[in-house]
């Protein structure tokens, strides 16, 4: 049981590594058909059990039996057979993905002897086929197909706060200083307004400047 849990992350690790959701899929169901095709078998072996004790006092009810365990038997037999094509297909497209035919020939060992299970011999190809899967699942790459190596990943970017930006009154600013600034006389020039004449003291205390007096003529003049 441990062993097929661990199966089943594995190939679903590999799916995912290869971005091929087909082969956790086809894995999927060649368990469950699996299962479903052990549960069966294993109830016609304990029903089977449980009625060989009658047979004592009816004997006439063995060809009953084994006739039902057969049905019973053949029915998981047949579950099992699509079961394991399944798992072939998932198998077959591992192979494919990571280069390691090793899967291919497990698959194939599987199935000859889920189709030989109602003879013994079929039990032996099963053994063989659980043998190779485990060379093909030590046998993966360190790095699967389409896996980022550890070297070439780039960590990311923390994003970096934009600086804000200046208004325009604000940006103009500068300009309008660098024009105005000039030399120390430069300015005082600019700045000066031409002298007024100095005002009378008449003119000061806000009366009209008296005329000044005709001189007369002298005679003889």
């Amino acid at each position: 049981m441990i062993g097929f849990i661990l199966k089943l992350f594995a190939v679903k690790e590999i799916a995912e590594v290869t971005k091929n959701a087909r082969i956790f899929k086809d894995y999927i169901w060649a368990a469950i058909l699996n299962i479903i095709a052990g549960l069966i078998l294993s109830w016609a072996f304990y029903d089977m059990w449980a009625k060989i004790p009658d047979l004592v006092h009816t004997p006439e009810k063995l060809d009953e039996l084994i006739s039902a365990f057969g049905m019973w038997t053949f029915i998981a037999v047949l579950i099992m057979i699509v079961g394991v094509w399944f798992m072939k297909k998932s198998y077959d497209a591992i192979s494919r993905e990571t280069g390691v035919k090793t899967f291919h020939t497990a698959a194939l060992f599987y199935l000859i002897g889920a189709v030989l299970s109602l003879f013994l011999i079929g039990y032996f190809f099963i053994l063989v086929g659980v043998f190779l899967e485990i060379l093909a699942f030590f046998g993966l790459p360190e790095e699967l197909p389409g896996e980022v190596p550890k070297a070439a990943e780039v960590p990311p970017k923390e994003p970096q706060e934009e600086a804000p930006e200046k208004a325009p009154e604000e940006a103009a600013k500068p300009a309008e200083a660098a024009e105005t600034t000039g030399t120390p006389e430069s300015t005082e020039s600019e700045v000066t307004t031409p002298e007024e004449p100095e005002k009378t003291a008449e003119e000061a205390a806000g009366e009209e400047p008296k005329p000044e007096p005709a001189q007369p003529e002298q005679p003889g003049s």
